[in-house]
């Protein structure tokens, strides 16, 4: 006896329109308004049965349109000596569909909407040799749409909205040039992003969790060194370090990844129209799992997983144009 769960049909249509128009209100201050309309109409032919047959199919035949506009408003003005402020406030929007596979009565999910809020500043200091860029974000979802497992068939998930998340952070970014063969980069990132009070997944209490897949911080440090040979052809090397403050596997925190870092090495030639490079990514062997699903009673720890790519050494050649 084989189940089959389910066959689908999906039928999905959309269009997107986007506007925006920018106001020099002086010489250093402008103002930004846009909008964004998008329409979608999808259908869905949903076929649940057993072969041979033991009961009768399920059939779910569904059609539904989505539509919404989505402002957004930013302003920002120069300063004197490259430095620039700014802020942003607008409003996303992902459309809601249908699952081709997911739990009897589940078929159907809404949309997700979310208010972004982002004010930062830039520079440009020792006369362009060093930039220096930072800003802080909050982001409100309200329907969020989150991949979730099916509990009746192991590693088969659905799209299901589960209420309300927040995440507010901080992120800078820096490049320096010390030197003309010299640069220098670093870039740093605070996230916290939760699930809101009064929010359930599964029939269980997420209020305060964490996000799935989303590290409270992550960092990346690195350095190019470049040489002319001649006047068409250079020679450079780069290094960098990224670490990933770890994150959770699943809406209710139950399984995670701990931190971890990736170093990867570059050098290679270039010339005017060509280049070869060889390049060494993970040198250490770092073992890590970017992503499992959670399995139940199937894997010993209910989750199975995914390794992140190993030590990787290779070649690329190529032309430019």
């Amino acid at each position: 006896m084989a189940q089959h769960s389910p066959r689908s049909a999906l039928n999905d249509i959309g269009v997107g329109v986007y506007g925006q128009v920018t106001a020099t209100i002086s010489e250093n201050f402008d103002l930004t308004f846009g909008a964004r309309f998008d329409h979608e109409n999808k259908k869905a032919d949903l076929r649940t049965f057993f072969d041979p047959a033991i009961s009768p199919e399920n059939r779910v035949i569904a059609e539904k349109g989505f539509s919404n506009v989505s402002p957004q408003l930013a302003a920002s003005y120069r300063f004197a000596g490259n430095h620039m402020a700014y802020a942003t406030v607008g409003r996303g929007y992902k459309a809601g569909g249908f699952n081709p596979a997911s739990p009897a009565g589940s078929e159907a999910y809404g949309e997700e909407e979310a208010w972004h809020v982002e004010s930062g500043v830039k520079t440009l200091l020792a006369g362009g040799k060093l930039s220096a860029n930072a800003a802080l974000f909050y982001i409100d979802w309200s329907g969020l749409q989150l991949n979730v497992p099916n509990p009746a068939v192991p590693a088969q998930f659905f799209i299901r909205n589960i209420g309300r998340a927040t995440s507010k952070g901080f992120e800078a970014e820096f490049n320096a040039r010390p030197h003309a063969n010299v640069d220098l980069f670093a870039t740093f990132g605070l996230t916290h992003a939760r699930f809101a009070d009064a929010t359930f997944s599964g029939g269980v209490d997420v209020s305060g969790k964490k996000l799935p897949s989303a590290p409270d911080h992550t960092f990346t440090v690195g350095a190019q060194l470049s040489k002319d040979l001649k006047r068409s052809l250079a020679l450079y090397g780069r290094g960098e370090v990224w670490v990933n403050g770890g994150f959770e596997y699943n809406d209710a925190n139950t399984a995670r990844q701990e931190t971890y870092s990736l170093t990867n090495f570059r050098a290679g030639l270039r010339g005017r129209y060509t280049f070869v490079e060889l390049w060494l990514k993970n040198a250490f062997d770092t073992r890590y799992i970017p992503i499992a699903f959670a399995y139940g009673s199937f894997a010993p720890s209910g989750f199975v997983g995914e390794m992140g790519a190993p030590r990787r050494v290779g070649v690329t050649m190529g032309l430019t144009f």
